[in-house]
């Protein structure tokens, strides 16, 4: 299952009304150029990812 960074980091996603400063960990993620359907059974999305 997908880590889902909105769910697990709600204080980043959903800031206080008045400005705060905060501290953000370090935090890994994919990156994909491409064009087209990500749902394409053979598409170039998925063979990125492969």
């Amino acid at each position: 299952m997908a880590f889902d960074y909105k769910k697990e980091y709600k204080e980043f996603y959903m800031p206080p009304k008045n400005p705060t400063v905060i501290d953000v960990p370090k935090m890994n993620y994919v990156a994909v150029r491409g064009k087209g359907d990500p749902n394409e059974e053979d598409g170039e999305y998925k063979r990125s990812i492969s």
